[in-house]
């Protein structure tokens, strides 16, 4: 990877883990983090009609629009199902390991990417440090030794989903913004994404409880859809100077800074097992980052 690029994504990475840091201090997650995506959206809005008037997409253009708005709202549903009816140490290895495993897959078989053995063995890795993170409460590890039962609960189909999703999305964004303009592209998955799950959430949640969380907090609102807009918009940046099979994984980076941010901020007791799969990660992502 490029400097360019592997600053991009650390940038990335950092925003990503501070916004996950607010939305875990809120006492309604799911309302939070929907008004950050809403409000972070809206605050840009005038630079996206801008770059509406000056550089509108293609048609082109306009169908990768459409189909990352779609892949993000499914990605919503799928996560917030999957923990719905499955624990935290199961659901987030397998969503976010699997989505590491499939991006350079997708990358590879879709986008005609090549991926050296370097890179290969720092995202083995990334994958293995996301495994022991996700894992590190309940069962721990555990997990994994019993195949049959984890494919028969509802909780990891919805994480395979997730999984699957991601790589999806990630592998369309990289193509998406060959003909958007990376700004306006982000633009449209945060506005149009938070507008597309709102009926999801209101299954949920009154407009009472929307309209307290956005008189209690809506500076929380605020500087969270900025950090998240900043987050994937340098991700889908980087997507034009580097290959989506070593960005997908690279971003990863985003669970170091979260366990440490946890650790600092919230205080939380971080295990051994959370801090080996953190260093995991980051050795990965340092032999990914120095790949050819």
């Amino acid at each position: 990877m490029s400097g360019t690029a592997v600053v991009l994504v650390l940038l990335a990475a950092l925003c990503h883990a501070s916004w996950n840091i607010l939305v875990r201090k809120s006492p309604v997650p799911e309302i939070t983090n929907w008004f950050m995506a809403f409000l972070g959206g809206v605050v840009v809005l005038p630079f996206a009609i801008y770059l509406l008037v000056t550089k509108a997409p293609s048609a082109t253009g306009w169908i990768f629009v459409v189909g990352t708005i779609i892949l993000h709202i499914g990605y919503f549903f799928t996560l917030g199902r999957a923990y719905k009816h499955g624990d935290l140490s199961v659901v987030y290895p397998v969503a976010r390991g699997l989505g590491v495993v499939l991006i350079p897959v997708f990358g590879v078989l879709i986008l005609k990417e090549s991926v050296s053995i370097h890179a290969a063995l720092g995202i083995a890795a990334i994958f293995l440090g996301v495994v022991v993170v996700g894992a590190s409460s309940s069962e721990g590890l555990k997990v994994w030794l019993r195949p049959r039962a984890l494919l028969a609960d509802r909780g990891v189909m919805f994480a395979i989903a997730t999984g699957i999703l991601i790589a999806g999305y990630s592998n369309w964004d990289k193509q998406g913004i060959e003909y958007v303009e990376p700004l306006l592209y982000m633009f449209m998955v945060q506005l149009g994404g938070s507008l597309g799950i709102l009926p999801i959430l209101r299954r949920s949640y009154n407009i009472s409880d929307f309209s307290d969380e956005l008189r209690n907090h809506w500076r929380v609102a605020i500087a969270g859809g900025l950090l998240q807009f900043s987050s994937y918009g340098l991700v889908l940046s980087s997507f034009r100077i580097a290959p989506v099979s070593y960005v997908g994984p690279f971003r990863e980076l985003a669970i170091v800074f979260g366990v440490l941010l946890a650790a600092i901020v919230l205080k939380e007791s971080v295990g051994s097992n959370r801090i080996a799969g953190a260093a995991t990660i980051g050795v990965g992502a340092i032999v990914v980052a120095l790949a050819p």
